[in-house]
């Protein structure tokens, strides 16, 4: 017997499957309506936009870093996961009882330029 799947389908169902995955259970959570709020934490919700991003940032990140646009993986992670985060505060608008919010686009933002800059600090560190 052959091969089951090649180095392309293992590369890709390594590195960019849980980036697709991950984007989509975030378009999902944010597709229900919110819940009422049970205990009001300061700061809570964007907390968790930052964390929630930050894992984002990180999956970008880490699939662009053995992919040809390696180079440019820093740039790039940062890109495309404030794009989604953007796509995904558009989606909200049209959600009942959610709301385009540019304070959780801009928590969003923090945790994925976070975990960059410290991937990149890793990475720095790593070289020498």
């Amino acid at each position: 017997m052959g091969k089951l799947m090649s180095t392309d389908t293992k590369h890709f169902m390594r590195y960019w499957m849980p980036v697709i995955l991950y984007a989509g259970l975030i378009f999902t959570i944010s597709s229900f309506p919110l819940p009422p709020p049970k205990v009001e934490i300061p700061f809570v919700d964007k907390f968790i936009h930052l964390i929630e991003y930050g894992i984002l940032g990180f999956l970008f990140y880490r699939a662009l870093k053995v992919s040809k646009l390696a180079s440019r993986v820093f740039l790039l992670a940062i890109t495309f996961s404030i794009l989604y985060a953007l796509s995904d505060e558009i989606h909200q608008f049209f959600v009942p009882g959610r709301e385009f919010d540019l304070w959780d686009l801009a928590a969003d933002s923090l945790g994925i330029v976070l975990i960059a800059l410290y991937l990149k600090h890793k990475q720095g560190l790593a070289r020498k």
